[in-house]
């Protein structure tokens, strides 16, 4: 099959388990194995086509697992901060945003002994309300961000931003490039359409038209998790904590398994028809 576009993919390597554990069922627990075996899992796909992705990876899961980041530094990935353990930018004072965004930075040169360029936020959480991160980015040595969604989403989302890569620049002389995420309009409005739940849930062949369209103007930008590749079931202390939560709640986390089995296949049919290059590329 010919390669018709190129893509900018990228994986924001976080545990599922223990962000569920904590931002759902408020049990603090550090990030299991499974974050582990499910980003090898993506390593390997992605070296079977020869395809390179940038690594947004959160601090919390490089301090428990150093030897993944070197391995992911070693396939020739870029490696960039998804801040230290997921924690929103709508959840934080700027002061602790610092603190966490250059524990993160540090660590993830020490082990890769690299400048790391690139930031993206939990969440998509940078918007209107909490554009403040963006010159302290910036400030703290990041070249780009790619956490702006520009359009109105259920829980995030920026609308009115521009759809291109757009350098910004701040009074203390400061800039930073935004690599916004990708949209589709529907009808009148604009929509999210490349990765997570979007590729999970709907048919490859929207996702690839998604694709082809937004190469006319730009350079598409697909996102996913390393958890969205495993189907397996969670561990029982996951199960205990979901069983007395509502049932909406409850119905709303199982969905979450929708299309994960087949969300291997889909990536491998994005990377026979797309080829792929990192963010810092882009940039």
């Amino acid at each position: 099959m010919a390669i018709q576009n190129s893509i900018t993919l990228s994986v924001d390597v976080e545990d599922g388990i223990n962000i569920a554990m904590r931002d759902v069922f408020g049990k603090e627990m550090p990030p299991t194995e499974r974050v582990v075996a499910n980003t090898e899992r993506i390593l390997d796909l992605l070296e079977g086509y020869n395809a390179k992705a940038t690594f947004f990876t959160l601090g919390q899961v490089a301090e428990y697992y150093p030897d993944l980041i070197k391995k992911i530094h070693s396939k020739g990935h870029e490696i960039g901060v998804h801040g230290y353990d997921h924690h929103r930018f709508d959840k934080m004072a700027p002061e602790l945003a610092r603190s966490q965004l250059s524990r993160a930075k540090e660590l993830l040169e020490d082990l890769t002994g690299e400048e790391v360029a690139g930031h993206r936020a939990p969440a998509f959480s940078i918007n209107e309300q909490t554009k403040w991160a963006l010159p302290l980015l910036a400030e703290l040595g990041f070249r780009y961000d790619s956490s702006i969604m520009p359009c109105r989403a259920a829980h995030y989302g920026w609308p009115g931003f521009p759809d291109d890569v757009t350098e910004i620049h701040f009074s203390d002389g400061n800039s930073i490039y935004e690599i916004p995420m990708s949209t589709m309009r529907l009808g009148s409005r604009k929509v999210p359409c490349l990765g997570g739940s979007y590729f999970r849930l709907l048919p490859y062949r929207i996702s690839q038209y998604s694709i082809d369209k937004i190469s006319k103007r730009n350079t598409p930008v697909f996102y996913m998790h390393p958890y969205e590749t495993d189907p397996e079931r969670y561990p029982d202390y996951y199960f205990d904590e979901l069983n007395k939560v509502s049932t909406v709640l409850r119905l709303k986390m199982k969905s979450m398994w929708i299309g994960r089995k087949n969300f291997p296949d889909k990536m491998e049919k994005m990377l026979r028809q797309n080829e792929t290059m990192t963010m810092v590329e882009t940039s």
